[in-house]
Formats: structure tokens, sequence, C-alpha cells
């Protein structure tokens, strides 16, 4: 997957789209959730949303994804998922 974000700069741009978080942010994040003995910490609301997708329907996911990065390797502009 790492070699796909490096060949596809628009595939991983579309899973920036969102507001990013500061670092202190994140650590603050990571150390509550250390606390709290989370196995999954995901201090940005959208991964949390996006997870729970991910996990409510799996092949749905993928099928999106492909088409995803389908539209980014042919230069379709718009990278959202639908």
């Amino acid at each position: 997957m790492l070699e796909l974000a490096l060949e596809d700069p628009l595939g991983s741009a579309a899973l920036m789209q969102d507001e990013l978080l500061e670092p202190a942010d994140v650590a603050a994040a990571v150390m509550e959730g250390i606390r709290a003995e989370q196995f999954l910490i995901m201090p940005h609301p959208q991964l949390a949303k996006y997870m729970s997708f991910k996990a409510s329907d799996n092949e749905r996911w993928l099928a999106g994804m492909r088409r995803m990065v389908g539209r980014a390797r042919a230069g379709g502009g718009d990278t959202a998922a639908a």
C-alpha cells in the first residue's frame, strides 16, 4: 500500500482533504489512548468514521478504494471514494 501511495500522490491527497491535526494534539490523543488502554487510537474524527465504515462493509470499502485508485491513476481529478 505504501508503494501505491508513493506512485499515486493524487490518491494520498484525497485522504488528506480534511483538516490536519497538530502534532501536540496527536500526542495528547495517543497519551489518552494509552492511559485508557485502547488498542486502536484514532485522534482524527474523520479516521474513526473511515475505520467504522471499513469495518461495517469491507467489500464495499474495497470496491470504493479500487475506484478511487483507478480514477487517480487515470488522472480523473476527483478521487473521493463514492
